[in-house]
């Protein structure tokens, strides 16, 4: 019962930092201040937040290893829905966050 509620408290950090920043940054902010946002969002918060998520699910891979997955899916869908662009690049954002989220959970796992 504690790791169930762990995994829903995780989900739901998870969306808040990937869905609903990218939802703030693209509906408050104004024009000139989106992309400095959204390039501390990418190449700061989130693989910051991957990278921590990834070492807390390290302690028991078994029941959350889906997370960093969970994550990188919420990071393309908030992005792909609130930006309006469907650029290919953000799959390799996808895909780097969900690198460094396994790579962290491994390390706390086996080091």
């Amino acid at each position: 019962m504690e790791n169930c509620r762990a995994i829903i408290i995780w989900i739901a950090v998870t969306v808040a930092v990937l869905f609903v920043l990218p939802v703030c940054v693209a509906r408050f902010a104004s024009a000139d201040a989106v992309m400095a946002l959204c390039m501390i969002l990418f190449l700061i918060v989130n693989p910051l937040y991957s990278a921590i998520l990834g070492y807390r699910c390290g302690r028991n891979i078994r029941q959350m290893w889906s997370l960093p997955l969970i994550s990188s899916i919420s990071f393309l869908v908030g992005t792909w829905l609130f930006f309006n662009i469907r650029e290919v690049w953000f799959i390799i954002y996808a895909a780097t966050y969900l690198a460094i989220g396994w790579v962290a959970m491994g390390i706390n796992k086996y080091l």
